[in-house]
């Protein structure tokens, strides 16, 4: 009985040849990512203010914009270590903020500055230019404690959704009409931002466009809870436009694409070890970055705004497979599921698959986040008493209830950090295999075309120690020569 040839044997010196003339004249290139930033990335160290009211503060949801960026940040910079310091407070406006903002020790130490203020003002009818020079002493204020202009980035207010059906009484009445006067204060940012040196984000108009076109199918339809508080898709929505204006969110978080000939082209991580057969591949997979958490609101906002849903994509790309078969992918031990060669090719989305063996690493994070945004908020509401006249503290007791907050906020931050670090750092082997066909028989061809790379790299380094002795086709014939020895022998 004769036997078989595993496929590497049987296609061994063609195998040798592509790799050595790859090795001579081609370099593996990284994925460029084309990205025009308006307002710096966030980086390692900095430690980013949000000013706000209670869009940013965000009592009435379990998360909001600032831990959706985090949540973004710890999965695309899992060793990155920003810190994202919520100072929002319900009911307030800028004059609110500048007085407290001696005595309010949250300020300190800030090394960026997001803001975003104007929706009570506007609520309360204040004319736009007392607002823009309200908003220009904060910006000062900002800039004697040591912050740039390129350091702060003010934000338009969203949009009051008073076309909603929502927003009106049983008798035809509009409940909320202060857009005018947000498209009031939108005119004079865009101006005033530029002749004070900041970076400035127009949330409102593509928000205000959205929210057009989604209330043409539905008049209900809406991106806030009440025509003025944002609700989850609001909310990531916001998440979204700062990160584009970051040159961020515009490209998936990870992605590895299997071009039918060739190595894999990866965009973030790596694959080593890697071998393709005629049933399937594999390879050992180093994330590097992390799946977003696969909570509801982010599934929510991937099927409604493909525009942003590429931020939390990690997809996987394979060339060249039979379309109508089968094919399992696993990643360790765990199986992620079956897919026809048809939907490899157009691309599988490893991070919405609750198979994900990082998935519950990311609720982990997840869970911690909304711990920290419950405790934040209940520590910003000291500053809504006292707004309201409804309570008053001294330094000490500002201070101390600073300290209880900031002791407890600091511990769940390293413990979120160190969850993303340590599994961003893990090495995973991944399997694409034919359904059918025997994992056994892919892994010894994988270690059989591990030996001949061995072979070829062993070839390589006798041929640099060659090169100024032999003129290039002497060159060539000795580096096959050597590669043939080092080969055992093919049966035939």
């Amino acid at each position: 009985m004769t036997k078989r040839l595993s496929p590497i044997k049987q296609n061994s010196w063609k195998l040798l040849l592509a790799l050595f003339w790859a090795c001579l004249w081609l370099s593996a290139g990284a994925r460029a990512e084309a990205s025009q930033e308006t307002y710096p990335s966030f980086e390692d160290g900095d430690v980013v203010g949000f000013i706000g009211d209670s869009i940013t503060h965000v009592t009435y949801r379990s998360q909001g914009y600032v831990d959706m960026l985090e949540e973004y940040y710890l999965s695309r910079f899992p060793r990155r270590d920003v810190e994202f310091r919520n100072l929002g407070a319900d009911g307030h406006k800028i004059t609110d903020f500048l007085k407290i903002y001696d005595s309010d020790p949250a300020f300190r130490g800030l090394s960026r500055a997001v803001i975003m203020l104007g929706t009570n003002e506007a609520i309360l009818k204040i004319a736009p230019e007392e607002y823009i020079g309200n908003m220009e002493t904060l910006v000062a204020r900002l800039k004697e404690d040591g912050l740039a202009g390129e350091d702060i980035l003010i934000l338009s207010s969203p949009i009051c959704d008073q076309n909603c059906s929502k927003n009106f009484d049983k008798n035809g009445n509009m409940r909320w009409t202060y857009e005018g006067r947000l498209l009031e204060y939108l005119e004079l940012l865009e101006t005033k931002t530029a002749e004070w040196g900041v970076g400035y984000l127009n949330l409102h108009t593509p928000m205000a466009e959205l929210t057009e076109e989604i209330q043409r199918e539905d008049a209900s339809n809406t991106l806030t809870t009440d025509c003025i508080h944002p609700n989850a898709l609001g909310h990531r929505l916001i998440a979204f436009y700062i990160l584009q204006a970051q040159g961020e969110g515009t490209a998936p978080l990870s992605e590895i694409a299997v071009p039918q000939k060739g190595e894999p082209q990866m965009l973030r991580g790596k694959l080593t070890d890697f071998y393709r057969g005629q049933k399937g591949l594999c390879g050992t997979y180093h994330p590097e970055t992390l799946p977003m958490a696969a909570a509801g609101d982010v599934a929510e906002f991937q099927a409604f705004y493909e525009a942003g849903a590429l931020m939390c994509q990690m997809p996987l790309r394979v060339e060249g497979l039979d379309a109508a078969a089968s094919y399992m992918v696993w990643l360790d031990e765990t199986e992620l599921g079956s897919f026809t060669g048809e939907e490899l090719e157009a691309g599988i989305d490893l991070a919405t698959l609750e198979t994900h063996p990082l998935q519950p690493v990311m609720e982990q994070i997840n869970a911690l986040s909304r711990k920290r945004h419950q405790a934040l908020a209940k520590h910003r509401n000291m500053w809504v008493e006292v707004m309201m006249q409804r309570a008053s503290f001294t330094q000490e007791q500002i201070d101390a209830s600073y300290r209880q907050w900031r002791e407890n906020d600091e511990r769940l931050r390293a413990e979120m950090r160190a969850l993303a670090t340590e599994a961003a750092e893990g090495d995973f082997a991944l399997v694409l295999l034919e359904e059918g066909y025997p994992l056994e028989e892919l892994k010894q061809e994988q270690q059989q075309a591990l030996e001949l790379q061995k072979a070829l790299e062993l070839a390589m380094k006798e041929v640099e120690a060659l090169k100024a002795d032999f003129p290039i086709h002497r060159y060539l014939e000795q580096t096959l020569r050597r590669i043939r020895q080092a080969l055992p022998p093919l049966r035939r």
